[in-house]
């Protein structure tokens, strides 16, 4: 029994790689270990720039988000008050 060379996780014991590693091992074969490994720092890591810009995003969505339910009581209050006027 032998742990993949790659994901150090699955058991493998005919290859080197798990199935999902060798898959992997393939695409690398096609573009190259650099290529893919460029691809692969673009898109699954974030350096300090787009982590800030993630979390002014999370702060605008919130904003917004309790924006929302604040006017949403007002109406709701304003709603009630109109009916109980018109009792």
């Amino acid at each position: 029994m032998f742990s993949c060379l790659l994901c150090e996780n699955e058991t493998c014991y005919i290859s080197k790689w798990c199935e999902g590693c060798r898959e992997i091992k393939n695409i690398m074969n096609v573009y190259g270990a650099v290529k893919v490994n460029e691809i692969v720092k673009r898109v699954c890591v974030r350096n300090g720039e787009q982590l800030n810009k993630k979390i002014e995003l999370e702060k605008e969505t919130i904003n917004k988000e309790e924006d929302e339910n604040e006017n949403k009581e007002l109406n709701d209050k304003i709603k009630k008050q109109i009916n109980k006027n018109n009792k």
